[in-house]
């Protein structure tokens, strides 16, 4: 197996890097028999293998295709014969091998003593000395003799393989080819965007005992999110070296269907990507299931399981603990925990188990942080002060000076994790539920355990097992009243292990109700120059503003009086336009009058309708379509651009064109990455390849914007949308209009059913919770419905 300078020096060198396995390095008239024998042995193992030729060396120095090769090469091979050192190009080629290979640490060299002793070579002796003092009685290279010398010394110090009159030819070549297999560092996967889970990756590994070769036993990672397969392939990365073989089999759900090829192609996979020859087809799964045990049996293999949903792929892909050897890990990623419990009752295979959930904590890190270093350090000693009997920490400030950003910030910090090992976080807002702010507690403290049936009682009992007798940080993030905190607080214990509560608002009043630490910590503006640095982060990606734009640039961010919003939102508007100093003079004179300091919000609105305004007329509804989903609502993608479809927003595009035009999903998801990249909306979660946006989020502020603009004559939607509690905060059409064409409800449907007129056709249908109702009720608003989100039961 390769050694950690080696993997390490892989990991961190792009994958598109390397081109070749082996370098193969030899004297020429070893090539007949010897190396010849050598290169197809490696070869049939899949093992790519540059072999030097003559026709490569033109010239007097190592250049062209044979210097990309030794650089391109993960490992290197050399056939040290004794007349090795007669040839300078042999010399060469050992210096540069050297040098890549920082003399064997970084990258796996090994050398192949034919005829010759180890120390002929380390200490230049016999035909060694002799081919060295001819090239110094020459005198042609001089200048390499050193360097030549010193590469000798340096690659008769490794241990390598040893050929002489006593050894067979075939078996010399199968030991070296067994040598290489075990030396040659594995490449690890490409993974774009990595998630920066590193405290939950090592708590994985941790579960996996890895140094552990007693026994072999599989770890099932479940959840509901899209991060799981890329986060399985970053857990793969780090422990691979320490196994002999492994197999990485991703998307087993989608290509187990028929048109994916079926289990039996993913036996056949599983045994060729770790080493075993497949000649011909296995007949059965029944047929791939012995061959995998018979010939995995006694390897320590890694075996990684992506995307599994039924105890069939499973059966079928590693049935038993006895199918492979002591020490060997199998990982299973799957959505569906019970597939883990069939495992057991099925083949009698107990399964670990570790759970990542798209609300689970620190997944959600904030991008291009400008600022609050100062802030980050005070609220982070109040969290530190265990000598006073108050265990709350409050933030304050208006809406956008960042408070969620802060709180998130010392949330994720690393310090906040060694200080706190039991944190948990909850957005509870304005319209809040305490059921669900206790949910998302739970969810972070015990993200297995599914609590959809509990009464709130219930709910407060279990998050309060769950912080007992424990250094806990809680994270309440903005809480708007006083009410919202009483119904919360009495699941939180006193801080008699340590724990503490974080909370961020609006209002001090709420702060001094739940008696925090004073003084408050108070959010301010951003002073010129972070403000400039936000500004310019934002409309540059981070690199330089042109020196002849700055003047004006910084006049700019001045209109924003400091507030970091505002500045996100003025700076996607002109990021937007042309980079020049007239079109940047147009914008600065709309926004000298606006101010944005004062705490009433209608003047924060101005800036914020501006980019409303700057939208094209044809995203204008898609934007406006945004208020009707609750208060830091984080929204499917998905759901959203079906939304925007069903509303008739997205019209097919019509072209005379033979190329096929974008199909309207391609075009929602232009439509949501424009508005992302205006700053309207935030994105909380991407897909898995890092790019696409998988749940997004609009500021309270921007939400707001989008309900009053809605509310004005020529922009009414026909939407109705029912909270928590009976009412609506975006009703658009009043409810004895027959004419509502969308209905959105997160409340209890029971509250709501009979406020809906009898003759109301609903377009969209968006039900949150599961409606215990007689389906017929539904019937006569769906007839013409073409997006319907709901979970139907018979009341």
């Amino acid at each position: 197996m390769a050694g950690s300078s080696s993997s390490s020096d892989l990991n961190s060198t792009p994958l598109s890097y390397f081109k070749y396995d082996v370098f193969l390095s030899f004297r020429g008239h070893t090539r007949l028999k010897f190396t010849d024998t050598l290169y197809h042995a490696l070869i049939n193992k899949r093992i790519k293998t540059f072999r030097d030729s003559e026709e490569l060396r033109i010239g007097e120095e190592l250049e062209g295709s044979l210097l990309e090769a030794i650089q391109r090469s993960r490992m290197s091979l050399l056939i040290l014969c004794d007349e090795y050192p007669t040839s300078h190009w042999c010399l060469d080629e050992l210096v540069k091998i050297m040098e890549c290979s920082d003399n064997g640490r970084k990258r796996p060299v090994l050398p192949i003593y034919f005829l010759v002793e180890k120390s002929d070579v380390q200490f230049q002796k016999n035909k060694y000395e002799t081919a060295m003092a001819a090239h110094e009685e020459k005198g042609r290279y001089n200048h390499k003799l050193e360097a030549w010398k010193s590469a000798l010394s340096e690659v008769g110090k490794i241990y390598g393989q040893r050929c002489d009159h006593k050894t067979p030819l075939g078996k010399a070549i199968d030991n070296i080819v067994e040598e290489v297999t075990k030396r040659l560092p594995p490449l690890p996967l490409h993974i774009d965007h990595p998630l920066g889970l590193d405290s939950e990756l090592e708590e994985a590994k941790s579960l996996l005992e890895i140094g552990s070769r007693a026994t072999c036993f599989m770890l099932g990672i479940h959840g509901d999110g899209d991060d799981i397969s890329k986060f399985v392939a970053e857990l793969y990365n780090k422990i691979r070296p320490h196994f002999e073989t492994a197999s990485f089999l991703s998307n087993i759900r989608k290509k187990t269907t028929e048109s994916g090829g079926g289990l039996e192609d993913l036996q056949e996979r599983l045994l060729s990507e770790m080493g075993e020859e497949v000649k011909s087809k296995f007949g059965s799964t029944f047929k791939g299931s012995s061959e995998i045990k018979q010939r995995l049996g006694q390897k320590r293999v890694l075996l990684v399981l992506d995307d599994v949903d039924s105890i069939q792929q499973l059966s079928s892909l590693a049935g038993g603990l006895d199918w492979f050897g002591p020490g060997s890990r199998i990982i299973i990623t799957t959505r569906y925990e019970d597939v883990l419990d069939d495992h057991l009752s099925y083949n009698g295979v107990e399964v670990k188990k570790y759970c990542i959930t798209e609300g689970s904590s620190s997944t959600v890190k904030e991008e291009n942080v400008v600022g609050l270093k100062k802030d980050f350090e005070i609220v982070i000693n109040q969290l530190k002060e265990e000598d006073s009997s108050e265990n709350v920490v409050s933030i304050v400030g208006m809406g956008g000076l960042g408070k969620t950003t802060l709180a998130r910030k010392i949330y994720n910090s690393d310090e906040v994790m060694k200080l706190f090992p039991c944190r948990a976080w909850a957005t509870v807002s304005k319209e809040y539920s305490a059921k669900e702010v206790l949910k998302s507690l739970l969810k972070c403290l015990k993200p297995s355990t599914s609590e959809d049936s509990s009464s709130e009682e219930e709910l407060k009992q279990k998050v309060s097992r769950c912080l007992e007798g424990k250094k806990y940080l809680v994270v309440l993030d903005d809480v708007w009243d006083a009410k919202a905190w009483r119904s919360i607080k009495n699941c939180l214990p006193e801080n008699n292990n340590g724990g503490m509560i974080l909370l961020s608002t609006r209002n001090d009043q709420v702060a001094y109700a739940s008696e925090s630490k004073e003084p408050h910590h108070s959010l301010s503006f951003m002073d010129k120059e972070e403000s400039w640095e936000l500004f310019r982060n934002e409309v540059f990606c981070r690199k330089n503003c042109p020196p002849e734009l700055e003047r004006i640039g910084r006049s700019i961010v001045e209109t924003c009086k400091g507030l970091p919003l505002a500045i996100k939102t003025t700076a996607g508007i002109v990021a937007k336009r042309e980079r020049s100093e007239d079109a940047w003079e147009e914008i600065l004179n709309l926004l000298p009058y606006w101010s944005v300091a004062e705490e009433d919000s209608s003047d924060v609105m101005k800036i914020l309708k501006f980019s409303y305004d700057d939208l094209p007329n044809k995203m204008k509804p898609c934007f406006l379509y945004l208020g009707v989903f609750p208060e830091d609502d984080e929204i499917p993608a998905r759901d959203l651009i079906h939304l925007w479809m069903a509303e008739g927003f997205i019209e097919p595009i019509q072209t005379g064109r033979s190329k096929a035009p974008p199909q309207p999903e391609d075009i929602g998801e232009q439509y949501l990455k424009e508005l992302v990249d205006r700053n309207l909306v935030q994105v909380m979660r991407r897909k898995s390849d890092g790019k696409g946006v998988k749940r997004c989020q609009i500021h309270d502020l921007l939400r707001e914007l989008c309900i009053s603009e809605s509310n004005k004559p020529g922009n009414n939607t026909h939407k109705l949308s029912f909270l928590s509690n009976l009412g609506s905060y975006a009703c658009l059409v009043t409810c004895n209009q027959p004419c509502t064409y969308s209905l959105f409800v997160y409340g209890d449907p029971n509250e709501w059913s009979h406020h809906i007129p009898e003759a109301c056709q609903v377009n969209v249908l968006y039900v949150t919770r599961h409606v215990h109702i007689d389906r017929d009720e539904y019937l006569k608003w769906l007839k013409n419905s073409k997006f319907l989100r709901a979970e139907f039961s018979e009341s």
